[in-house]
């Protein structure tokens, strides 16, 4: 597991590289437009065997969060006891629910182009891409901001940054977790709280905020 976590969580330095024009952005402008917190569910840790049974896509625009995609995803195998006792998701839940060929373009449409934030976010957008790569998808190039390497970026002194911890730190109420939707309207929130020790560290721009979490180990 920490494996992979290491790997994917390296993924999401690499965003906004092929943007310079996105990732110049003002952080008020972003604020102002808004951004897509994410999170997905899934049968397991390793995007090259397991698959998602939920995803969240939730807009933040001017503070606010507002209604976007939430749903289940029939992951088209049985999701393992482990998963279920994480997520509390049963294949009798996700029976009727829609395939990740039918999720995919509805996720594309309210995202694209636009700044994504999670927690860990690293490992949301590897599970996304394993799946577009299956299905045959073209990759897509996306700014991703993880609300982990930010909150170690402000406050490296804080080792447990599980997102229940980093929320009650931030007064973030902790509603929903282990659930898609739940997790990244928390994720979400955390970025707002973090903007004002984020911007005591010389940030005013997404690439800054990107540079600053590149900086930054996810783990000790």
């Amino acid at each position: 597991m920490i494996r992979w976590r290491s790997v994917l969580t390296r993924l999401v330095v690499r965003y906004g590289q092929h943007n310079p024009r996105k990732a110049a952005v003002s952080i008020d402008a972003l604020l102002d437009t808004g951004f897509i917190a994410i999170d997905v569910e899934t049968t397991g840790l390793d995007p090259h065997r397991d698959a998602l049974v939920a995803v969240a896509a939730i807009p933040f625009v001017a503070g606010e969060a507002r209604p976007g995609l939430v749903t289940l995803v029939n992951p088209g195998r049985p999701i393992p006891a482990a998963a279920t006792a994480i997520h509390g998701l049963s294949d009798a839940d996700v029976e009727h629910a829609p395939t990740v060929g039918e999720v995919l373009p509805r996720f594309d449409a309210l995202s694209m182009n636009r700044v994504l934030v999670g927690h860990d976010v690293g490992f949301d957008l590897g599970i996304l891409a394993a799946a577009r790569a299956t299905l045959g998808l073209p990759a897509r190039s996306v700014i991703a901001l993880d609300t982990r390497r930010l909150v170690r970026a402000v406050g490296p002194a804080m080792r447990d940054s599980r997102l229940e911890v980093v929320a009650a730190r931030f007064g973030v109420t902790p509603a929903g977790r282990h659930t898609a939707d739940g997790d990244a309207r928390m994720a979400g929130e955390i970025f707002h709280a973090l903007l004002p020790a984020l911007r005591a560290r010389g940030a005013r721009t997404v690439a800054d905020l990107v540079q600053l979490q590149r900086a930054t180990p996810l783990y000790d």
